[in-house]
């Protein structure tokens, strides 16, 4: 189960599968259902080991394509 979000917006807990690459990079993300987002809107998948991709939804499709890994370094001046 990986944690999705569009934006601000959660969009909750859902199951997944990664396909990785020839070069050993995550290249697609097929979730067990299709995203309530529109076509080629970016998604934040945050996965079960805490890694983080950045995924664009295809089509009408449960598919994504990763076009970014985290890490995502904390930006924030203080903690909270």
């Amino acid at each position: 189960m990986g944690s999705v979000k569009c934006g601000p917006r959660d969009l909750g807990s859902m199951p997944y599968q990664v396909e990785v690459s020839a070069g050993g990079h995550a290249s697609v993300v097929m979730f067990e259902q299709r995203l309530k987002v529109g076509d080629g809107q970016q998604v934040h998948l945050t996965l079960e080991d805490g890694r983080m991709l950045d995924c664009r939804v295809l089509d009408e499709s449960p598919y994504c394509s990763v076009v970014g890994e985290g890490p995502y370094f904390d930006r924030r001046a203080v903690e909270r």
